[in-house]
């Protein structure tokens, strides 16, 4: 039970009315008025809690009653996910064979046709490296003569 006074919420309501109301009582009086709204409060929470009761047992029986279609829906969403792991597992077998088929045609000759295709791509990587060194030695001797130029612009209009 929370410490608020019983009287707050009809004052709000009330207004001043109440409260002359109240202090016009005798201690007694108002004393029996007191100990009557709060018997009337604890009748009030007493049935507030049985009626909570009474909505959790039937939202009980409503899920009794519903758990039948909801275990059907689940066995459904499971045999789904059965099917779809099937197929994953179809998908990985097939990946695997594959490796297996790609590794015998490996040890049986074709690692010397990818030995093959390894120099090429070497070779070719190695011109391309050379062409690379060109442009680069050739971009410097151009910013070195950009420089050159730009100190000679520099220097004429200081004097």
């Amino acid at each position: 039970m929370s410490e608020g006074n019983p009287s707050q919420g009809a004052e709000e309501v009330a207004g001043p009315d109440l409260a002359t109301r109240l202090s016009s009582m005798s201690p007694e009086r108002l004393a029996e008025e007191v100990i009557s709204v709060w018997e009337e409060v604890l009748r009030v929470e007493g049935e507030l809690a049985t009626a909570r009761q009474r909505g959790r047992a039937l939202e009980m029986e409503l899920e009794v009653r519903d758990g039948d279609g909801s275990a059907r829906a689940r066995a459904a969403e499971l045999e789904e996910a059965l099917r779809v792991a099937d197929s994953r597992i179809a998908q990985m077998e097939v990946l695997l064979e594959n490796e297996r088929v790609r590794r015998v045609d490996v040890e049986e000759g074709g690692g010397q046709s990818r030995f093959t295709e390894l120099q090429e791509e070497n070779a070719r990587l190695l011109g391309s490296e050379e062409e690379h060194v060109m442009l680069i030695l050739d971009m410097e001797v151009q910013l070195e003569r950009l420089v050159a130029e730009l100190e000679s612009l520099k220097h004429p209009s200081s004097q």
